[in-house]
Parts: C-alpha cells; sequence; structure tokens
C-alpha cells in the first residue's frame, strides 16, 4: 500500500492534469482526506512544490486548489505560507558544519506563485476571514517574520554584490511585485482585529518581538519601491508600537540617552521664519526645469506652483514670468550655447502662455494684464533692450534677447491672454510684427497631416518659429508619428525621421510639450516588430526606412542622456539591447551559429573586392536588427583581419564606402563608439589600423545630401566621446599628427548633448577663489539670498546654474551638498537673512532632476521609475533630521536650521505625495543601519510549535472535523475504493464543453461560502509543525 504522501501526490498530479474541477475537487479531497489523512503542512507542500526545473510560470489551477484547501479547512494560512517559504528562492539553502547541504532543494518556485498568494491571503485577512485559531494567526506572524527578514538580506546582498562589482542592475518588475504583495499582506494582518489582538497578550511576547524586529527591518527596504505601502505599515506600527525594544536595558527602560529626548522636545518648538515666496525660488525651479533634457511637464508645473504660493494665483503667474525672463538672461550673461538660449526662449514664448492660461482657467481670479505688467517691470532692461535703443547699441552690447519680449506678447495676445491692439502699449513702442494670424490647435493640424502626409513636414520647419504655435505642432506631430507607426506608413516615417533628426532644436521644443516615451515608445514598438514583406524583391530600402527611424531614436537618447526605462520599453526589446551591448563586440564563444552566419556574409559582402556591390543577399539573409547588434563584431574582425594582413587597408576602406550610404550610415553610431573604446585599450597593436578608420568614416563625406545630413548628426551624437577619445589619446601620443584634423572635423559638432553635468572648464570657473564644491555651493546660496534681500538694488539675476547641484551631488556626495546648503542658510539666518534664504535652500532641494528626483517629473508615466542606489536631497535632509536631536547641544542654530528646512520641503511637496506623485524613494541608509545577517532568527518549526502550545494551553474546545463519506456522489466520477489505490482519474467522463471551461483560468472562489470562521479559541487544526525533518533556521552567516 502506498504511503499517504505518495496518495496525495499522484491525486494533485491527476488534478492538475485532468484540469478537475473546483465542485469535484472538494468532493474529493475530503473523501481521501478521511481515508488518508495528512496534515495541512504537508498537503501544502505537496500541492506548492515546483513541478519543473527553473518554472517561470505556475499552473493557475495550483492557486484553485489551494483556495480550495483552505475553504475547506485542510490547510490553514501559516502551512501554505511555510510551505511557500521552503521553495522560495529568497530562501538560503543551509549547510551544515562539513559544508554539505542539509535539505538540498534543487527546484524553486517563480516568485509569481508568492505574488498571489501573498494577494489571496490579504484579501482573507483584511476581511476577516482568517485567521480561524490563534494557533493559525501565531505560526502565520512566525513565518511572516521570518519572510521579510529573509527577502532583505537576500535582496540587499545581491544589491551590495552587484554595486560592489560595479553593475548597475535593476530590479525586475516581478521582484518588486512580489515586495509589494508582501507588503500588503502585512497591512491586511496589522489591520486585523484578531491578530492584534493575539499581539496584545503576554504569552505570545515572543511572538511581537519577532514580528517587530522584522517589521522594522522590511518597512526602510520596501519604501525602496513601494513608499504609499510603506507609509502605511509605519503609520500602523507607530499606531500599534511595533517597533524593536530589543535594545532596551535589563529595567526595561530604554537605552536611549535622556537627553536626546530633551534634545528632541526642543527642537519640536523651534519657531519657523517667515514665509516667503522669493524671486529666486522660482529661479531656480524653472532653471532644473531646462539645465538638461525639458522637464516640462504642465502638470508637475502647475502642482509645483500652487504648493508654492496656495491661493495667491497673482503673484503666481506674475513671478513665473518674471523667473522665465530671469532665466534667459542668466544664460545671456554666462554666455551659454545657441542651442541652450533658444530652448529657454522657446519655453517663454511657446510655454509659458499655455501655462498662463491653464492658470486662468482655475478657480483662482486673475488679471493676466496685470501680472504682465508687473513682470515685464521686474526684468533687466539691459538684458532685453528695445528696439528703440538703436541698432548699432544693441549689436555693441552683444544683446540676442532684444525681440524676446515682442515674441513673448505676441504669442500672449494669440492665445488670447491680452488683446492685441495691448501688445504696443505694453512694449512700450511699435512692435516690428505683430501675432501670427492663425493661432493652432493640435487636433486641427493632426486632420491636416492625415489628409496630406507632406504637410508634417512644413510643421517641422515651424517648430523652431518663436511664435507661441509650437505647442499644438509638437502634439500634433507627436500623434501624426504614432499614426504612421499603427499604419505602417514607412515612406512618409522615414521623411519625418530624418527631418527631425538633422534639428535638434526642434527635438528640444517637442520635449517641452511631451516627453520622451510619447514619441519614442511607438517608433522602438516599431522597429521590434520591423518585417520583411513575403514578395520583398529588393531589401535595400528596406534598411533604408530602418535606418532613418533608428537615427532618430538615437539622436534623442544620446542628446538627452536617455535610457530604455525612460522610453518605457522592456529590456529585451531591440532599441534597449542596442543601447545595452550595441557598442560591444562579440567573442567567437559568445556568438551563436546564425549570428556567425551573418557575420561572414556581412564580411563577405563588405572586402570581397571581386563582387560589383553588396548583393541583395546579404540583406535579405540578415535582419536590419540582427546588422545593428553585430556591427561592432564586424568592425572588430576587419580590424584584427586587417592587422594580421588578411585584408589590406585599401579593401576594409573600400569596404567602409558603403557604410557613408543612408540604409547603413546609422551603424556608424555602434561602430565608431566601439572603436573609441577598444582604442583607449593598450593591450593590442591596431592603433594605427583604427586611425586610418576613424579618417575614413569622420572626415571623408558622403556624396548625397542625405546622406552628408546624417552623417552630420551620427558626428553629433558621438562627438562627446570622440572630443574625450582624441584628448587622451593626444596626450599619450603627442607626437601624432594625425590627431588634430580629426579634432577640427568634429568641432563644429560639440555641445550636441543637453548634459545636466558640468564640463572641467566650468568647474574652474566655480573653484575660482575657492577651495571645494562646497565652498561654491555656500557662495552661490549667498548670492541668491542676497539679490532678493529687502535692501538688495540688482536687477540682474546672480550667475546660476543647476548643473552645479548636480555635479556637487555626484562628485561628493548628497551629504556635503546639503551641509552647504544648510552652513549658508545658517549664516544667512544670523545676518538677518534667514527667511530668504531658507526659501532659496527649500527651492535647491526641491527641485526636479533628471534622475533621483524629488518629486514626478512626468505625469503621463505611471509606472515606478527606475531602482535607485543613491539619495537625493531630500532624503539626506530627512536623516539629517532624524540626527538632529543629537547636534543640538554642539551646534543648536544647525540644528535648528535643518528642522525649519525639513518642515519646509516636507509642507512644499505635501501635495506631490497626497496625489500620488512622489517617486519611490530610496533609503539604504535605513537598510544598512540594521544588521539584517545577525538578527536572531529562531528555528520556524520550534518557534511555531512552541506559539502553538502557549495557544492550545488557553484553548477550550475543538474544531468538529466533519468526516461524512461522499462516495456516492464520487463514484461516477472518482475510483477512491481503497486509499492507498491513489486516484483513478481517467475514468472522468467531462463533456467537451466541460474541460473547455476546466481549462481556462477561472474566477476567484467565492469566499462568501466559507461560513463561520469559528471561534479564536477553536484550536484543533490538526497542525502538526513537527511531522517535517527540514531544518527551517535560517543561517544567514553560511548565504
Amino acid at each position: 500500500m502506498d504511503s499517504p504522501t505518495a496518495t496525495w501526490t499522484q491525486f494533485f498530479d491527476r488534478c492538475l492534469a485532468f484540469r478537475t474541477d473546483r465542485e469535484t475537487f472538494d468532493v474529493a479531497v475530503s473523501t481521501l482526506h478521511s481515508e488518508s489523512p495528512l496534515s495541512g503542512r504537508k498537503l501544502a507542500e505537496l500541492l506548492l512544490k515546483p513541478r519543473t526545473a527553473a518554472s517561470i510560470t505556475v499552473d493557475p489551477r495550483v492557486y484553485v486548489y489551494l483556495e480550495r484547501l483552505l475553504a475547506l479547512k485542510k490547510v490553514d494560512a501559516s502551512e501554505a505560507l511555510i510551505s511557500a517559504f521552503k521553495f522560495s528562492r529568497d530562501r538560503p539553502q543551509i549547510t551544515g558544519s562539513d559544508g554539505v547541504l542539509k535539505d538540498p532543494i534543487p527546484w524553486r518556485n517563480s516568485p509569481e506563485l508568492e505574488e498571489v498568494l501573498f494577494t489571496r491571503l490579504h484579501k482573507l485577512f483584511s476581511i476577516g476571514h482568517r485567521p480561524i485559531s490563534n494557533t493559525e494567526a501565531a505560526r502565520t506572524l512566525i513565518v511572516v517574520s521570518s519572510w521579510m527578514s529573509t527577502m532583505v538580506t537576500s535582496h540587499t546582498n545581491d544589491s551590495m554584490l552587484q554595486a560592489m562589482a560595479g553593475i548597475q542592475q535593476h530590479p525586475q518588475q516581478q521582484s518588486i511585485s512580489v515586495r509589494e504583495a508582501l507588503g500588503m499582506l502585512i497591512v491586511g494582518l496589522v489591520e486585523n482585529e484578531k491578530i492584534l489582538l493575539l499581539l496584545g497578550k503576554d504569552e505570545h511576547k515572543g511572538v511581537r518581538n519577532q514580528f517587530s524586529r522584522s517589521l522594522s527591518i522590511f518597512i526602510p527596504f520596501l519604501s525602496q519601491s513601494s513608499l504609499q505601502i510603506a507609509n502605511r505599515l509605519e503609520m500602523s506600527q507607530r499606531e500599534h508600537d511595533l517597533h524593536d525594544k530589543s535594545a532596551m536595558t535589563a529595567n526595561g527602560e530604554a537605552a536611549e540617552n535622556t537627553s536626546l529626548g530633551a534634545a528632541a522636545v526642543q527642537l519640536d518648538a523651534v519657531l519657523d521664519l517667515p514665509l516667503v515666496n522669493t524671486r529666486a525660488g522660482l529661479y531656480i525651479f524653472l532653471n532644473s526645469l531646462l539645465v538638461a533634457r525639458p522637464l516640462t511637464d504642465d502638470f508637475t508645473i502647475i502642482n509645483y506652483l500652487h504648493s508654492r504660493y496656495k491661493l495667491d494665483a497673482q503673484n503666481m503667474a506674475t513671478d513665473l514670468v518674471t523667473a522665465a525672463f530671469d532665466i534667459l538672461a542668466n544664460a545671456m550673461y554666462r554666455s551659454e550655447p545657441i542651442n541652450s538660449m533658444f530652448c529657454l526662449k522657446s519655453f517663454l514664448v511657446n510655454k509659458i502662455p499655455i501655462l498662463l492660461r491653464q492658470l486662468t482657467a482655475s478657480i483662482y481670479p486673475m488679471t493676466l494684464e496685470l501680472c504682465i505688467t508687473q513682470a515685464l517691470g521686474h526684468i533687466d532692461s539691459n538684458a532685453f533692450p528695445p528696439f528703440s535703443q538703436g541698432f548699432d547699441d544693441i549689436m555693441a552690447s552683444n544683446s540676442a534677447l532684444s525681440d524676446v519680449r515682442q515674441d513673448f506678447l505676441n504669442a500672449c495676445a494669440l492665445h488670447g491672454l491680452i488683446p492685441a491692439n495691448n501688445v504696443e502699449r505694453l512694449l512700450g513702442e511699435a512692435p516690428m510684427q505683430g501675432p501670427p494670424e492663425t493661432k493652432y490647435t493640435k487636433n486641427g493640424l493632426l486632420n491636416q497631416c492625415r489628409q496630406n502626409s507632406e504637410r508634417v513636414n512644413m510643421l517641422i520647419d515651424e517648430l523652431e518659429n518663436l511664435d507661441g504655435n509650437a505647442g499644438a505642432i509638437a502634439g500634433a506631430v507627436t500623434e501624426f508619428i504614432s499614426h504612421l507607426c499603427e499604419t505602417q506608413t514607412t515612406m512618409y516615417l522615414k521623411s519625418v525621421c530624418n527631418l527631425l533628426s538633422r534639428k535638434p532644436l526642434a527635438l528640444d521644443v517637442i520635449l517641452q510639450f511631451t516627453s520622451p516615451s510619447n514619441i519614442l515608445r511607438p517608433l522602438c514598438q516599431f522597429l521590434d516588430e520591423f518585417r520583411y514583406e513575403g514578395d520583398q524583391g529588393e531589401h535595400q530600402p528596406v534598411y533604408d526606412e530602418f535606418g532613418a527611424i533608428l537615427i532618430l531614436i538615437l539622436a534623442f537618447v544620446h542628446r538627452y542622456d536617455l535610457t530604455y526605462h525612460e522610453l518605457r520599453i522592456s529590456h529585451d526589446s531591440f532599441v534597449a539591447q542596442l543601447l545595452q551591448r550595441g557598442h560591444k563586440n562579440m567573442t567567437p564563444d559568445e556568438m551563436t551559429k546564425e549570428e556567425g552566419a551573418r557575420l561572414g556574409s556581412w564580411l563577405c559582402g563588405l572586402l570581397d573586392s571581386d563582387k560589383e556591390g553588396l548583393s541583395n543577399e546579404v540583406f535579405s539573409s540578415c535582419r536590419p536588427q540582427d546588422f545593428y547588434l553585430i556591427v561592432p563584431t564586424l568592425f572588430s574582425q576587419m580590424v584584427q583581419a586587417c592587422s594580421c594582413g588578411v585584408f589590406s587597408l585599401d579593401s576594409v576602406k573600400g569596404g567602409l564606402e558603403y557604410l557613408h550610404e543612408t540604409f547603413l550610415l546609422p551603424s556608424l553610431v555602434g561602430a565608431l563608439k566601439w572603436m573609441v573604446s577598444n582604442a583607449l585599450l593598450q593591450t593590442h597593436q591596431d592603433l594605427e589600423v583604427l586611425m586610418q578608420i576613424f579618417h575614413k568614416l569622420i572626415r571623408s563625406t558622403p556624396t548625397s545630401g542625405d546622406a552628408q545630413a546624417m552623417h552630420s548628426t551620427i558626428l553629433s551624437i558621438v562627438s562627446s566621446r570622440l572630443k574625450k577619445f582624441f584628448l587622451i589619446l593626444k596626450q599619450r601620443h603627442p607626437n601624432r599628427t594625425d590627431i588634430d584634423p580629426l579634432v577640427d572635423a568634429i568641432r563644429a559638432h560639440h555641445d550636441y548633448e543637453r548634459s545636466a553635468y558640468a564640463s572641467m572648464a566650468e568647474m574652474r570657473q566655480w573653484n575660482n577663489g575657492s577651495t571645494s564644491l562646497s565652498s561654491s555651493i555656500r557662495q552661490t546660496v549667498r548670492q541668491l539670498s542676497q539679490w532678493v534681500s529687502a535692501t538688495s538694488l540688482q536687477v540682474n539675476p546672480p550667475s546660476y546654474t543647476h548643473r552645479q547641484i548636480y555635479t556637487s551631488v555626484h562628485i561628493q556626495g548628497a551629504s556635503s551638498t546639503l551641509r552647504a546648503i544648510v552652513d549658508e542658510i545658517k549664516a544667512q539666518t544670523d545676518a538677518g537673512n534667514g527667511a530668504a534664504a531658507l526659501d532659496i535652500g527649500v527651492s535647491l532641494i526641491c527641485a526636479p532632476t533628471v534622475n533621483n528626483s524629488p518629486m514626478s517629473v512626468d505625469s503621463s508615466v505611471l509606472a515606478p521609475g527606475p531602482f535607485r542606489t543613491r539619495s537625493n536631497l531630500r532624503e539626506m535632509l530627512k536623516a539629517e533630521f532624524d540626527e538632529a536631536p543629537s547636534m543640538v547641544s554642539s551646534d543648536p542654530l544647525a540644528a535648528a536650521t535643518i528642522v525649519r528646512l525639513h518642515r519646509r520641503v516636507e509642507a512644499q511637496l505635501a501635495i506631490v505625495v497626497q496625489t500620488g506623485l512622489q517617486n519611490a524613494q530610496i533609503r539604504l541608509a535605513d537598510v544598512a543601519s540594521v544588521d539584517v545577517q545577525n538578527q536572531p532568527l529562531p528555528d520556524l518549526d520550534t518557534a511555531m510549535n512552541d506559539a502553538a502550545a502557549a495557544t492550545m494551553a488557553a484553548a477550550s474546545a475543538d474544531l468538529d472535523m466533519n468526516k461524512q463519506a461522499l462516495h456516492r456522489s464520487l463514484d461516477e466520477q472518482l475510483d477512491l475504493s481503497a486509499a492507498g489505490a491513489g486516484l483513478d482519474l481517467s475514468s472522468m467522463t467531462a463533456t467537451t464543453a466541460d474541460m473547455t471551461a476546466a481549462m481556462g483560468m477561472p474566477d476567484l472562489p467565492d469566499l462568501g461560502d466559507l461560513g463561520d470562521m469559528g471561534d479564536m479559541g477553536d484550536m484543533s487544526m490538526g497542525m502538526n509543525m513537527g511531522d517535517d525533518d527540514n531544518d527551517w533556521g535560517l543561517d544567514f552567516n553560511n548565504m
């Protein structure tokens, strides 16, 4: 006779194989359990064990059967969790003193099973259907406590190892989902009345301490990816006092120094400085929006304005216009590049009127003409001279902003903010030209483009007009590109992409009105789905169309330093793969047979001098996606072959002629990036060949006009990398004469990237007369504070760029940067200018950034951003605020400054948090502060049985186990005549329709039929937690 374990194993396997429905499963379980009883933990383990190696998904019937076992009271929540934990990838393998695994588990379950299990158990606990008994409650708390600590240790160790190895690896979405699901299960537990009642009993003090200790570790870990759930848990932790009290003294008193408690009370009583919205506040904010990639999402800006100005709409609009003129004047005085100047002009003329229009549509009353009049009275007249000043005077002052006031007022008139005949009065002189005759609308332009696709080309040319219509054009172009992708209209899509890729200023304008993902994601998906037509005769045009789309994507990516996360594409898409490895060559061992064949075909096609040109077979045998991924390897093989004399240099140069045609030109991006990386290595003798190829690819001009324009775009894309490489090469080989011509060839393509980080020349300017970046930060805060002080007569804004904050945080860290800001605010407070300095400090900390931002910068993206490994200024301020009591005795003014700053920052961003726009915050410092690996985690079997014993001692009733025979209803389908004979499911006579229904994913079972959950003192669950010989201790030291 087979053992009960074998019988139940066979039963579950056959139910899964035959897709047994729920009703039949219920009857079979009841019957089989009466004849071959087995503990709930063993039943759950047999059902949840992995059935294949490295399983990615789980049979949905497993979830249904587990729900039925829970409903039938054959298994409880703790048994389901402990069984899933046994096969979890988070649980470490335990080794003995001899190094041999105590409980080797060859297969692990997919995280999907854990996520679904946590989610469904959360539902049961949140609606009060679980726990049925104190035993189940205590054991559930114990296994959840161990799972929390194990998950933190496992995931943190992985992150630390990757960081030490220099790998920037972000957690997969599935891992984040499992964390969130466990967090929601814990929410269900701590909000369950029966659980809270148990935690309050003295006999379960050990369970409470272990749960509190694990919860204190888990909350900061969860806040990295799901701040809302972490905040909810933190509130429950405070409400029910579920804190780790392992650091208590023998007398039960807190080990915390009583002086720190007094200091905390003292800091709570710190009085706030007067709240002022300084001119420098919005000056900093707008500078941060436009210093690199435009972060000018409408909702982000308006939400930020409301958080600062509340109901003061009049000053809100006035200060917004003033700040837009201030950043433009600042850029002129700083001699910013023409690209940056145009971006700021476009923001003032094209974006500000739209924002003002949205503000007037709100519930806050304002007189826009009065706001604009006041703003124009505040700006620096030297930076924005009138036309009447005279042409010679304007040229002598080197001003490029003389027409900006006129353009702005015309745009305001276009959008109906002011009457057109009032422009002259506001300008103070007759305008040189009036507003555009037609105000564009996005939908109107989109309809025009759909009726006449050539119209989009004219609209793209108009993007660089400073007339107030750019917003409608950008919206129409973005949606029309998506329309072309959907309709597979490759001919027009190629034309649009070619035109846009050669207009970097147009790219800046577009991103002021849309996000990168809105315009690039359809293009990326189009390239993923790009296929040859079945009757395609000539394949070269396919490469031509593919390359035109790709070069536009690469232009966006390299100009704004975008990652595939910001494009909202999956990591295995073509563009994501190209960005990650499109500049890395593969070794022969790394290449598949198909990749080797493609590489050989291209080498022969490019270097075979006997052929007249690239044959159609070369193109047809290799998809464009595959070609671009082997380009670095192709160049690696050519360089090595040429260095070894296999091919002559003339043959290689002849083959490179094909790469100057539009159908292959985009491949130069990956090729040049690989050549730079390879040439920097001093482990080979290929430099001479590489330099010859550099000259061929960079200095040789393609013949056709389209190819020349694309070649210019490609040089702009890689110019920053080439510039740094040639500088290093010149330092290594000062006598080489072939480097300077290459430097001259790329000089016109400098300043293409809109980088948030400063150049060495700019950093030297900041440190002029200073000893460090911190000193320059302090000087900046000082100058901004003095500019907005009541005694200041300075009209023009002080020199400022948010690159200084980016660079400081990147080089010396958020802590040192924050310390410099705090020190200067403290000094300004001593000087009587504390209120203004505090507002400037708040603006610097709250300013949005391209990455690691304290607030959302794109309201259209609901998905979480990439995993972060660095704290931003807001998070560092929170850490300093937590430590402020320890500073009271040594530096009370600094402690008070930190408290004021923290209050103001959190208050200003409160609206952002409430509307769910707050990005996930990382608090690695909090995670690291807890010694996770050394947390004492008792053996689960021992701890759970101890808890059960304590519970059973207080119990007085047993659960009535219903074992009535149901053989008559089973005989028709299942042969269960002998307990050891297994289940004969082969006789199941389901109809085709029944089997079809059984095969589908069923809905969640109705939990309403669980009936009476029983009394909390009802213990007889048959939960023998000691029936398994596995060691459930978690020895973290042997991970």
